[in-house]
């Protein structure tokens, strides 16, 4: 597949971070799959090809106003995709940089979470900086309205999807790679700059969330209590003025200077040369996505000491591949320091498990993982319509978003959520039957007073229920057609987001009746084939003109779905009703004020 990847980073100069390695690794790793990749970045305007990869360099103008020029790189940057003809395009959430291609996709969008602009400076100032608001907000845009996600930790996954409102089940994740073999070959080469003979060694930018003031105030006992030892500091200065953490640094541990280095930042190939020759490498970071270093310094044989803090606690495996102490805990810091360093036989046994662990970061191996979800993508632009009915019996959540606060039906979800929960609410106790019940919405708090019993066709779907649901009820794997209960078993049933998405209305009624006592209630929704409802909603239809034509005239179904899903009228689901044997009670209106997204069913099964 044609494969392109959006970088503003490249590890190749002084100023390329983490987005930059991630980016141009997994290019190779890619591109030795057989895939042909292109790596969008800024530079000169030049393109070239290097080690089987097309890097195109984007010289941006710049524009006296911010708003104006965070616009017209975004735009460019489509315009340079567009040209490379993608099957598939995958860029970070820093920077935005896909924001226009999020608008009108010309090709599946993959957003790779790195670390929002939020939350650096949450870490970094405590709280968000003003001047950042129209980045942040683009940022979150690109995310949501990207057809993937991956993330490099579930610590991650887990924060910013809680910061933005959508489940972290819809992140898939994939650490950051590494080839180590490079790394090893870049750490044998001649070091930039004079060493000293036994050094630790931090790496990363010089800032607060990196945990440098922590490292700064357990530095002078450290270096107290092994004479013979340096500190190499090695990244950019990101203080608020030009060198204040540097300053900083210098001031707390003045009555080392001899032995304390603080260095610029180097390319990352040339920054190997020297983690590969430290003693230990520390990483006192409050808070990582992922750690980068840690997982370098692992593949180069170097005992790794990190903070427990975010991806860093996911990468080190305390007293295995390294040591984890508590985030901002200078003591706890120094005092592991301090006894590492004096003992030689433990550090070699932690490198050689650091080494052991580093290659389960292997790219070679994670490039297999992201194209598997490059491929499910793809599946979904299939001409003739993508799914088919074997995608229910997966893990279908990625589709199913009615919890995500941005989507275009959020608000309707929790009014047909709400209305099922009052209903049941205003009755006893009663056995009841939440027939592709996903994961959990409506079983779970419906427990709380009545005995639940939850089915879905779909394993993962039904393990994340278990997760919400209390001790006490039962979740059954079970086809929604083949009800595996018995005639007249429950009290009632309940039947969400389920019969637009079986073959036949009429014989889903009729066993959804089945399994419900004489005299008990049935609800259930069908979403509307009058399809008028559709531009009310453009996100539905990703802002595309041409999608919501062929929307419409699909009787309201997206065209990737139209092989397995079916949206009726009412006069149908008013006839399905009658044939089932069932009383139609009453029917709610779900939508815009002129016509119904969906309709919400009230049944009863008639006394016999």
């Amino acid at each position: 597949m044609r494969i392109v990847l959006i970088s503003r980073e490249h590890p190749a100069v002084p100023s390329g971070g983490g987005i930059g390695t991630y980016t141009l690794t997994m290019a190779h790793a890619l591109a030795d799959l057989g895939h042909e990749v292109a790596y969008v970045t800024n530079g000169d305007g030049s393109e070239h090809v290097t080690d089987g990869v097309r890097v195109v360099e984007l010289a941006h103008r710049r524009l006296p106003f911010r708003v104006a020029g965070r616009l017209a790189v975004t735009a460019a940057i489509a315009r340079a995709v567009r040209r490379l003809r993608p099957d598939i395009i995958q860029a970070a959430e820093w920077e935005a940089e896909a924001w226009w291609l999020a608008r009108r996709r010309p090709a599946p969008l993959v957003t790779r979470l790195a670390t929002p602009t939020y939350l650096v400076e949450e870490l970094n100032r405590g709280a968000p900086d003003p001047a950042s608001s129209l980045v942040r907000r683009m940022e979150r845009f690109q995310t949501l309205h990207s057809d993937a996600l991956v993330a490099p930790s579930h610590a991650l996954a887990e924060r910013v999807a809680r910061a933005w409102g959508f489940p972290p089940e819809l992140v898939e994740v994939i650490p950051n790679p590494l080839d180590g073999a490079a790394l090893r070959r870049a750490a044998l080469e001649p070091s930039p700059v004079p060493l000293p003979e036994r050094f630790i060694v931090f790496i990363g930018r010089l800032e607060r969330r990196k945990g440098v003031m922590t490292l700064a105030r357990a530095l002078p006992a450290v270096l107290e209590a092994h004479p013979g030892m340096h500190a190499v500091i090695l990244g950019r200065d990101a203080g608020q003025q030009a060198g204040d953490v540097a300053r900083d640094l210098r001031d707390r541990t003045a009555q080392f200077s001899e032995r304390v280095h603080v260095l610029n930042e180097l390319p990352r190939d040339q920054a190997m040369t020297i983690v590969g020759r430290a003693e230990l490498a520390v990483l006192p970071s409050l808070w990582e996505g992922f750690g980068f270093v840690a997982a370098e310094a692992m593949a180069l044989e170097r005992p790794v000491v990190a903070s427990a803090a975010g991806g860093l606690a996911e990468i080190v495996r305390d007293g295995e591949s390294g040591w984890l102490v508590p985030p901002g805990d200078a003591e706890a810091l120094a005092a592991t320091l301090i006894e590492k360093l004096g003992r030689p036989d433990e550090l070699g046994r932690i490198a050689r498990g650091g080494r052991e662990r580093s290659e389960d970061f292997e790219a070679a191996r994670l490039a297999l993982r992201l194209v598997d979800v490059y491929e499910r993508l793809l599946a979904a632009r299939r001409p003739g319509g993508s799914f088919d009915a074997s995608i229910y019996r997966g893990d279908y959540r990625r589709h199913f978003r009615p919890e995500e606060r941005t989507g275009p039906f959020h608000r309707l979800y929790e009014r047909k959520r709400d209305a099922v929960l009052e209903f049941f609410g205003a009755r006893g106790p009663m056995r009841l039957l939440d027939v592709g019940c996903g994961p959990g919405r409506l079983t779970a708090p419906l427990a709380a007073r009545h005995r639940m019993t939850g089915c879905d066709i779909s394993r993962a779907m039904l393990e994340e229920a278990r997760s919400r649901c209390p001790q006490g009820v039962r979740l059954v794997e079970a086809d929604a057609r083949r009800l595996p209960f018995a005639d007249g078993e429950f009290d009632g049933a309940l039947a969400l987001d389920l019969l637009a998405h079986l073959p036949d209305l009429d014989a889903g009624l009729a066993e959804l009746a089945r399994v419900v006592r004489p005299g008990g209630p049935l609800i259930f929704d069908t979403s509307n084939a009058a399809p008028w409802w559709v531009p009310a909603y453009p996100s539905y239809v990703a802002w595309r003109p041409k999608r919501l034509l062929i929307t419409m005239l699909s009787r309201g179904v997206l065209p990737e779905w139209r092989s397995v899903v079916r949206h009726h009228r009412a006069a149908e689901v008013e006839r399905a009703i009658a044939a089932a044997g069932l009383e139609l009670d009453r029917m709610q209106r779900l939508g815009p004020p002129w016509t119904a997204k969906w309709h919400l069913w009230y049944a009863t099964k008639p006394a016999a």
